[in-house]
Order: C-alpha cells, then structure tokens, then sequence
C-alpha cells in the first residue's frame, strides 16, 4: 500500500496503521433490532459484535417478543456473555386518517381543511386521526406530514374551523405520521397499549425500557410507576423535549437521540448540532446515550455502506455515544449480520485512532459529590496517567461502572458483578466488558480471584498492572471507596 503525504503514518503506541484491521469489540456498543431478518441469527449478532438486543414494540405479537427474548437468553447463555436486552415502547402515534384514493398528492400553495376523525377524508381536507387537534393547531403553527415529506402551515383556527396551506407539497397516504412541533398536544403516556406492552416486557425480564414520545420529566416518571426498578431509556424525538433535557435526563438513566421524529420537528441542518449537544449533556449528567436512526439504512439492500454514513458513525463515536442503534438494518434488512460487524468495525477504528484518545475529558460533576463518584475519578486519573489499559470494578448494582464510563478512560472497564441484571444493564455502558463474577466476603479474595479468572480468559496477562476499584465491606451497595493499583502475579496483603 502506498502511503499518502496527506494521510497519517502509522502510530505504534496506539496500534494504529492504515490498511491494518483492527479486531474485536469496539468500546461503544452496539444495539440491534430484532426482526424477521435477525431472530435466527442471534448468535451471529453477537458474534459480530451485537451487545444489546431491542425489541421494537411497535410492531410484532407478544408472542414475537417473548419468541426473541428467549432467543436472545439463550445465544447469550451459550456464549457465556451478557447480552442486554432493551424492550423499546411504542409511544403516542399521531397518524392521519384514511384518504378517498388511499394516496394524494399535495400542491405548495393548495388550502385544506383539517379535522379530527379517521377518515375518509372529504375533497379538500385531511383528516387526522387523533383527538384534540381544533384546540391544539394555532395561526402559524407547523404541521409535518410523511415524515417530514410534506409541510403545512396553519392559516385560520377557529373552533373546529382549521385551514393550512401547503408550504411544501409531496405524496401522502392513509396512516402517514403527523408532527405538531409547535403545538402543545394533550396526549396519553403511557398508552393503554404501553401499560399492556410495560407488563409484558417486564414479565420477560427485559433489562432497559426505552419510552418514546418524551415531553418532560413527568412523562418519565409516569413510566417508572409501572416498571420499577428499571432502568428507563427517554427517546429524545420531540421539540419539547429539547427545551426539558436537562429534567429529562434527572429523571431518566439515560436518553437516545432518535434521529427520525427529531429531524422533522428540527430543521435537518441544525439536527447534526442537536445530536452533538444532547450527547455532551448526557455525558457531562452521568447518563448513558444511544444514537439511533438511519445509521447504516443503505445496508437494509446493500452489503457495503455509503461513505456518508461511515462518516456518520464516526461523528456518533467522536461525540462520545455510548452505543449505536441498528433498526430496520438488523430487522428486515438483507445484511443484519454484516451491518452489525461493519458498525462495529468502524466504531473500533475511530476508537483507535489519537483524535479519540485527545478528546476532552469530563470533569467532576459536582452534583454528585459522593465517594462513588470521586473514587471513578481517581481510577481513570491513575488509568491514565500510568497508561493502563484496564480498569477492574467490583459492583452489585453497576453504578460505581457507570460513573467510571462517564469519564472516558482510555482504559477498558472489566465490570465483575454476581447479579446479572446488573451485568445485562451494564451491556450499554461504553468501555465496558461485564463478566459474572461470585460475590465474595473478603477484598484480599475478590482481588485474587479476580486476577486468575482474568488470567484464564487471557484478558490480562502475567505481570500487567491494573488499577481495581472495589468497596468495603464487600457485597454492599453503593460502597465503592476503594482504588487498588496491583500487579497480576504479585502477592496481595491488604493490612
């Protein structure tokens, strides 16, 4: 290969070289969707580099998800890997109703009327099928249509009285999405359908809910009533929420930046400003965060992805995600198993390169001044400054792992833990590799057996030193107060 005077040289203290591959899991995770195309190629997809698996509530049957829940245990089971498993609720859909024709296109400059109903519409109107739109549609407001295809705005509200001209005209039919971004629109969170679908994923033991529709924090907190004790995922896709985020992300564990409702309801070119900005939040909060959402679409009928999204996925990394969503990718793509190998591909290498490593670090968050907090500061102070490229981290609830993945170490995280919901919740954490681990009494024990079980994965080798970061007494919640720096092969004498 020759090597360009425009292009970096290779950097051996990173391990980087152009036309090098680099092998295994990436740092960020990667979360696919479950489908038709995927379900029986679970282990495949973890093979590939698949840490969470998400089940999409708003298609399939009860009987689909509890089919792929299983599916997803057992790959993970026979692997002895965590897999995470995210069931992701359908939310509040605002559709329109039915058209005479099924289909119509719309003209820039035509009038129509609008009202509430499911149709079929009459010639010269549109209905919406959802209620309270007369009282939620003003003079002025923005109506999006087909995911953004066509745009009208409001003209003339009075009681039931609504007109909105076409401001830019395309192709509509029965039951295409609606956005409202400037109305404020009473609507129902959860659905009767989310309390149906929040009681069987919790029956399934799925480890993360993802909530779709997302205004505030209240809606947040709604869902924590029917499924607690659950981490709870806010689906960033509204205006609203933009103006709540930081209630939001107090309240929820963590968010995603759902790409799709949220570049209609923001103008497209400032979505990549948005992204960029909900991710610094998220991180600087101590909250994980997926980026979701036309990621890799060309591989739903390609085998190789554009340019444009490698470019993509590497601006997701370099922003500081946590994970990276696959959704119809993975659920009725042709190329569920490549497209989850090709993220992981290009996420590895973006995590290989010098630009990853010079990314500004976050600082203490004094908003949490616990001893938790100050011990995953001083473990990635010490990670870095000795250049180690392990962390090791007893936890039983994985919040010591989380506040250490909040700072970015350069170092991986082996996250040991006894419960395994703990270790399946850690799967979206980036820079973390969970491993079930017993839960011991002794610190002097836990470090040892530590070492030796590491030791047989061939994860550390003879003589690397490691900083361990642990609690005492052992076992007990949110005790983390402890940072070892230990080398693998030397005696252990803690007095």
């Amino acid at each position: 290969m020759v090597q360009n005077a425009l292009l970096p040289a290779a950097n051996t203290s990173l391990g980087l070289s152009l036309g090098v591959a680099q092998s295994g899991h990436a740092h960020t995770k990667v979360v696919a969707t479950l489908g038709p195309a995927s379900e029986r190629r679970i282990g495949e997809l973890i093979d590939a580099g698949m840490s969470v698996a998400r089940l999409n509530f708003s298609h399939g049957t009860p009987d689909d998800h509890k089919r792929r829940a299983a599916l997803v245990r057992a790959a993970a089971a026979e692997r002895g890997v965590p897999v995470g498993v995210l069931a992701d609720i359908q939310g509040p859909k605002l559709r329109m109703g039915r058209l005479q024709d099924r289909e119509r296109r719309l003209e820039a400059g035509e009038h129509l009327r609008i009202r509430s109903g499911p149709g079929p519409a009459a010639q010269g109107e549109l209905c919406f099928d959802f209620d309270g739109v007369s009282e939620a549609l003003q003079a002025g407001h923005r109506v999006f249509l087909a995911d953004g295809a066509v745009e009208l705005e409001i003209e003339e509200a009075r009681g039931d009285q609504v007109v909105a001209r076409v401001v830019r005209g395309g192709l509509v039919g029965d039951h295409k999405g609606v956005n409202l971004p400037d109305s404020s629109l009473a609507v129902e969170l959860p659905t009767a359908k989310d309390r149906r679908d929040l009681e069987l994923a919790r029956a399934l033991g799925v480890d993360v809910i993802g909530i779709s529709f997302v205004a505030d924090a209240a809606d947040v907190r709604a869902v924590r009533l029917l499924a607690p004790g659950m981490p709870v995922i806010a689906k960033i896709e509204r205006l609203s929420a933009l103006s709540n985020i930081a209630a939001i992300l107090a309240e929820s564990d963590g968010i995603m930046v759902a790409r799709g409702d949220l570049g209609v309801e923001v103008e497209l070119e400032h979505l990549p400003l948005v992204q960029k900005s909900l991710l610094q939040a998220a991180l600087k909060a101590g909250k994980f965060a997926i980026t979701a959402t036309e990621m890799l679409e060309s591989m739903v009928e390609s085998s190789r992805p554009t340019r444009a999204e490698v470019a993509d996925i590497a601006n997701a990394v370099l922003d500081g995600t946590d994970a990276l969503m696959l959704s119809a990718e993975t659920a009725v793509g042709k190329y569920p198993v490549e497209a989850v190998a090709t993220m992981n591909r290009i996420a590895l290498a973006i995590e290989h390169s010098q630009r990853y490593y010079d990314l500004p670090r976050v600082v203490f968050r004094s908003s949490e001044p616990t001893f938790s907090n100050a011990i995953a500061l001083a473990a990635t102070d010490a990670a870095g400054a000795l250049k180690l490229s392990k962390i090791v981290c007893f936890t039983e609830t994985g919040n010591s792992v989380r506040l250490i993945s909040r700072y970015r170490p350069s170092a991986e995280i082996i996250a040991l833990s006894p419960n395994e919901r703990t270790l399946n919740t850690m799967t979206l954490l980036a820079h973390v590799r969970p491993l079930a681990f017993p839960r011991l009494t002794s610190l002097e024990e836990m470090l040892a057996l530590a070492c030796e079980r590491l030791l047989e994965r061939r994860w550390v080798t003879q003589g690397e030193e490691l900083v361990f970061v642990a609690g005492v007494p052992p076992g007990v919640s949110r005790s983390t107060n402890v940072v070892k720096l230990h080398r693998v092969g030397e005696r252990i004498d803690l007095h």
